[in-house]
């Protein structure tokens, strides 16, 4: 008779290959993101921002993503404990035409391994506004 896998490791094995991404809560102390208020200028371009992460072991991955006034899709990062620090900075970039100004979000997952075990985290989300140009 075939062994039956539990619930849990099957949801994770569907919601990995179908790319479903469950809810989760923010949590504290694992790190913060931010970026400064600015202008929205013309053209394409990077838009400065960064981290400051305390994860539980020293191999680690941190997924940024920013979504624009509309709550759409607009840039993301990735960077590993192989070539990147605790604490640093990047740049999302992106068109003018593709948003508008207002108010940006990063949501932020750091993710990391202790031997075999992969364990996951989202960052309390942090926001900055793009305004027009005066």
């Amino acid at each position: 008779m075939p062994s039956r896998l539990p619930l849990a490791l099957v949801t994770a094995l569907v919601c990995g290959i179908l790319g479903v991404v469950a809810p989760a809560h923010a949590q504290d102390g694992y790190g913060h993101t931010g970026a400064r208020d600015g202008v929205l200028r013309s053209g394409c371009h990077g838009y400065r921002y960064h981290w400051s992460i305390k994860p539980r072991t020293s191999d680690w991955l941190l997924e940024t993503f920013l979504r624009d006034p509309r709550g759409q899709r607009l840039a993301s990062g990735m960077f590993d404990s192989d070539s990147e620090q605790k604490r640093d900075h990047s740049r999302f970039r992106f068109c003018r035409y593709s948003t508008r100004p207002g108010r940006f979000t990063i949501r932020t997952k750091l993710t990391w391994y202790n031997g075999y075990t992969e364990h996951h985290v989202w960052l309390e989300p942090s926001h900055f506004r793009l305004h027009r140009p005066s």
